[in-house]
């Protein structure tokens, strides 16, 4: 389109001045008319709309009589006697212009031409038509040249874009001028630019006048072809929009949080049409079944979205065009999916229980038909497998095939069947099917299956579904195996028995466990714990129910109860599965009543299979041995836990399970945690996770990345840390894995958090937050609203701090979370000045037990560090050893080595405190986190005038972490930086009196409320604040800074502060 206007616009000597915009409807023509148009308008061009109406057909030249009409009337009379080549204004005498170059009509001539479209053209021009006796080609040349002329007199002075929207109802005479037009403006300023769909002839048509329009559409297809291979016109069809355009137009249609499953719904419907979309989405709101919740779009049923009336009408109109047979055929085919074998399709034509019955040849004609109309299109020979979506085991065999070029044609075909006759049509199709692919039936279980859940064999429907369920557990496609079996057991539990040839028939418990299974292994706990609660209670309800399976539901359902943080149920039902496998005796002598677990699936098995009762029994004992070292972690015994899980591991690897193999890596490597042995941790993790790969365990995979990421985030390591989180992301979108969502927001909250992006930080957390609460993930809650309570807080947002913190520590209750949680709110209090309730909660945070693994220990720096804050130095040093093993670390974007350097210094360790200072700003700036980076210069400043260094180093310290400060806006961590600063340079030139002992002599010279003022406005308290922390009135705490002020002998606020450090109260 730019090369047109270009052409036009510059007169260039080569280049198509027509072009045509071809596509389906809806697909954007239109809206690319107009867009041209506007940019037409930018340059410079007048521009001509022109509109064709389906009723328009019966009406010569409607194109040009509709569009100029208006701008014949809309002239003034000087114009339109320019327009026609008169020159002078009105009058009774006409003078003849000049004509243009060669023989083109001109002044009268050219008036009366245009008089036989516009009768009223002589009269507003003050001329009389001339008659003249002209053969009728004569004439139509004379009117086509007329009409060129009158184009290129519009365009004498400023280009023109002619702009034709819906071609394919110009009527035939409005189309032999378009085409003269192309010929004679080639060397013109006018472009012409058209849109049009491909259409359809007329249903019925005698032989007569299917072959004239035969021979004109050959015709025209003959010109328009030597007239693209002359460069004076160019085709420019449009397909469907890809994904990622698709996904943008979403996007600016839904202003908010679109969930992946919510765009993946819109863009399979809408098959990369942008009116079809738009018509969706209009629909759906409008129906309450796309919904704008929290800043976050919902989507009610995404399978079940029934198509808007727009889109049936649209497709239906395509659809009008084939004859009736050919319908009535598209309607069985419909019925086999986007693709269906020609032989089945044969078959269920010519079956009795079909109306219309057609033989083989005329279905291929009638094919073909759908074939010419576009509404279907042949399948490649090399392709029937993608089509079909199934694995390739070898040979199989090849049914040619046809498939619908619009899933969109296909559904709107097959809902237009009555419901009765789908049934029955359904059951013939899948007898069909059945014969087409003979011994190679099974692998197409969940195509038949399908089939014969819509008729009405339930028997069948049953056969297949457990079939299908069957493959999909082996290919990891756990969503549609649930899907299989909920059906299997609705089919069992109504009664409807299994052919006599099964022999291995799952009962109802056995279906229940095995769905609840594979809801685990997607993450989605509750609904796993509805289908074990199931299990259970169908379970207790037989008079001699099996050991086995028995142990395997109470071990799944404390598998989801700890996943869910419901310690006391998961105790409760592991110590029953415990007792269970503590009595062996039903092992060793009761195997015979056991053949009903014949029919197997969980997790450590590679696909439901019919197995020993050995390996049965090995692989049970295995998961077992998992859910107890788990417990053994949560109730903190590190030691007991690995022991269990070597022991696991070890039967696993016997059995050759490496799911289980890779459980049990996984969590000691989870128990070695952070600390000196986090290499070892890596290793194992990284083992794990490559197994669950491996494995197609996408749940556990995503786990994987996840907490690779996190670790990585930690060590400061973050284009590896996001390198694993998007990868997860990519997991769990691709397997529609949500559980595991939430955590990979808040691994990139984190990572935001830690280079000081505030604003993407907080966004990701709340994507966090939000999936939390939907997916009530108890464990993930406290940890997002503690790291968005630090973000409030390191933004010096202490009031909106506050909240978060209490929230968190609410959530954390009974989960591994609850210690770190109260340790950073205890941290929190002390650095705002609230002493007494600071003091209750780092006691009651290292009163807690210190847990094993990644959840415990990472928290102990900071509650070190609250304890410095309140000048309890003997709580705070017994904690120097911990520290230093954590050193090397960034937890919620705060660097270990940072208050390994402020203990030590506090103690007067100078070089360790400067070692671990200088390792911190390392870590902080191979991590681009600035801001801790300004904290860290700012403790070195602090250090340096306790050890009363050179003023110029002091500042040159004071000076980078203030610019880093404000950089990220923390306002109130550079006013402290400003303080230090300003006292210092304010102490220099004083003399202060010698103090040898400082906490002596100031002991002798502050009161303890003096102390707590002194101290407070140290931490870069206001005086306001310092009042509220207090208890006082904002007089009293000026009062006591004056006292203060006299009894150190220094000028200010400032100098009283670098005084307080240098004397080591602070």
């Amino acid at each position: 389109l730019h090369t047109l206007l270009t052409t036009v616009s510059n007169n260039l000597p080569t280049g198509a001045r027509a072009l045509t915009l071809s596509g389906e409807r809806g697909i954007g023509k239109t809206r690319l008319l107009t867009e041209a148009a506007h940019e037409a308008r930018t340059r410079g061009f007048d521009v001509l709309d022109m509109h064709a109406y389906e009723s328009s057909l019966t009406f010569p030249y409607f194109l040009f009589v509709e569009a100029l009409r208006p701008v014949l009337r809309a002239a003034t009379l000087d114009q339109l006697r320019s327009y026609v080549g008169l020159s002078g204004t009105s009058s009774s005498s006409v003078e003849e212009g000049s004509a243009p170059e060669g023989i083109s009509l001109t002044g009268t001539p050219l008036v009366t031409s245009l008089a036989r479209l516009f009768p009223e053209l002589p009269s507003l021009v003050h001329i009389p038509p001339q008659e003249e006796l002209l053969s009728p080609d004569q004439e139509k040349f004379r009117l086509f040249d007329a009409i060129a002329t009158l184009f290129e007199r519009l365009a004498a002075t400023r280009p023109l874009l002619v702009c034709i929207d819906n071609l394919q109802w110009a009527d035939s005479a409005s189309l032999e001028v378009m085409l003269y037009l192309m010929i004679r403006l080639r060397a013109s300023r006018v472009a012409l630019l058209g849109a049009t769909r491909p259409t359809q002839g007329e249903r019925e048509q005698n032989e007569q006048d299917e072959a004239a329009t035969k021979r004109a559409a050959e015709t025209v297809t003959r010109v328009l072809a030597e007239l693209m291979q002359q460069d004076i016109w160019l085709p420019l069809p449009l397909g469907p929009l890809d994904a990622e355009a698709m996904t943008a137009h979403i996007h600016a249609l839904l202003p908010g949080m679109l969930p992946e499953h919510v765009i993946q719904a819109l863009l399979t419907r809408s098959e990369g049409n942008p009116f079809f979309l738009e018509e969706l989405v209009r629909t759906l709101t409008l129906h309450r079944q796309l919904l704008l919740r929290e800043d976050t779009w919902e989507i009610k049923q995404p399978a079940n979205i029934k198509l808007p009336a727009s889109i049936v009408s649209a497709v239906q109109r395509r659809i009008e065009g084939v004859s009736f047979a050919c319908l009535e055929l598209l309607s069985i085919a419909s019925l086999f999916g986007h693709a269906f074998p020609i032989d089945a399709l044969v078959q269920v034509s010519e079956h009795p229980g079909t109306d219309n019955r057609h033989t083989g040849s005329t279905i291929q004609a009638l094919l073909d038909e759908a074939v010419q109309a576009s509404l279907i299109a042949r399948v490649p020979e090399s392709e029937p497998e993608d089509m079909l979506d199934l694995p390739d085991t070898g040979l199989h065999i090849i049914l040619s095939q046809y498939m619908f070029c619009q899933g969109i044609v296909q559904e709107v075909v097959h809902t237009a069947i009555p419901a009765q006759r789908r049934r029955h049509l359904h059951r013939i199709i899948g007898q069909a099917l059945e014969r087409c692919y003979d011994y190679e039936a099974p692998r197409h279980a969940a195509e038949l299956a399908a089939h014969y859940a819509a008729s009405s064999d339930r028997a069948a429907a049953l056969r297949w579904s457990l079939l299908a369920g069957e493959d999909a557990a082996r290919q990891q496609a756990h969503r549609r195996a649930i899907s299989h079996f909920r059906l299997s057991l609705q089919l069992l539990e109504e009664g409807v028995p299994l052919p006599p040839a099964d022999t291995h028939t799952p009962t109802p418990i056995q279906l229940h466990l095995t769905t609840g299974e594979l809801w685990f292994q997607l993450g989605e706990l509750e609904q796993a714990t509805t289908s074990f609660q199931a299990a259970l209670e169908q379970l207790h309800q037989q008079k001699q129910a099996s050991p086995l399976l028995h142990a395997r539901i109470n071990r799944a359902l404390a598998d989801a109860y700890r996943m869910q943080a419901r310690y006391e149920l998961a105790l409760a039902h592991l110590q029953a599965a415990s007792a269970i496998f503590d009595e062996e005796e039903w092992a060793r002598g009761n195997q015979e009543q056991e053949k009903s677990a014949s029919w197997f699936f969980q997790r450590g098995t590679p696909a439901v299979a019919v197995m020993t009762m050995k390996h049965v029994y090995s692989a049970e004992r295995i998961l077992f041995l998992q859910a107890q070292a788990t417990l053994d972690v949560l109730l903190n015994r590190p030691e007991e836990a690995k022991e269990t899980l070597w022991q696991a591991h070890q039967l696993a690897t016997t059995l050759g399970d490496r799911s289980s193999q890779a459980f049990a890596l996984h969590l000691i490597g989870w128990i070695y945690g952070w600390g000196e042995r986090i290499r070892d941790a890596i290793r194992f993790q990284q083992q794990a996770h490559e197994l669950y790969l491996s494995l197609g365990d996408p749940f556990r995979a995503a786990l994987g990345e996840q907490g690779l990421g996190i670790i990585y985030q930690a060590l400061g390591e973050m284009a590896t840390a996001h390198n694993y989180t998007q990868r997860g992301f990519e997991l769990a979108r691709r397997y529609g894995v949500r559980r595991v969502m939430g955590w990979l927001y808040w691994n990139q909250g984190m990572m935001a958090l830690n280079q000081g992006d505030w604003a993407s930080s907080n966004t990701h957390l709340q994507h966090a937050l939000q999936e939390a609460q939907a997916e009530t993930n108890a464990r993930l809650k406290p940890v997002v609203l503690l790291a968005q309570a630090v973000l409030q807080f390191r933004r010096g947002l202490w009031h909106e701090a506050e909240p978060l913190f209490q929230e968190a520590i609410q959530s954390a209750i009974n989960t591994d979370w609850s210690a770190s949680t109260v340790a950073f709110y205890g941290h929190f209090l002390a650095v705002t000045g609230r002493r007494a309730a600071a003091r209750a909660y780092l006691d009651r945070a290292s009163a807690l037990p210190e847990l094993a693994g990644f959840s415990g220990s990472f928290y102990i720096p900071f509650l070190a560090e609250g304890y410095l804050h309140l000048d309890t130095l003997e709580l705070a040093t017994p904690y120097f050893e911990r520290i230093a093993q954590l050193r090397g670390f960034l937890y919620y974007g705060l660097a270990v080595d940072r208050v390994l350097g402020e203990l030590a210094g506090v103690t007067r360790n100078w070089d360790t405190a400067e070692r671990a200072f200088e390792d911190g700003l390392r870590l902080c700036r191979q991590a681009n986190n600035q801001p801790e980076e300004a904290a860290i210069l700012y403790e070195q400043a602090r250090m340096a005038v306790a050890r009363g260094e050179s003023v110029e180093h002091i500042r040159a310290l004071c000076e980078q972490a203030s610019l880093l400060f404000l950089q990220y806006d923390m306002h109130r961590s550079a006013a402290l930086v400003e303080t230090l600063l300003e006292g210092v340079q304010a102490l220099e030139p004083v003399k202060v009196k010698e103090v040898h002992t400082a906490g002596h002599v100031l002991h002798l010279k502050l009161s303890a409320r003096e102390r707590e003022v002194l101290q407070l406005v140290a931490e870069g308290h206001t005086d306001r604040e310092v009042a509220d922390t207090l208890v006082l009135s904002p007089r009293t705490v000026n009062r006591h800074l004056s006292n203060i002020f006299v009894k150190l002998n220094v000028p200010g606020r400032a100098a009283a502060v670098a005084y307080a450090i240098r004397q080591g109260l602070v």
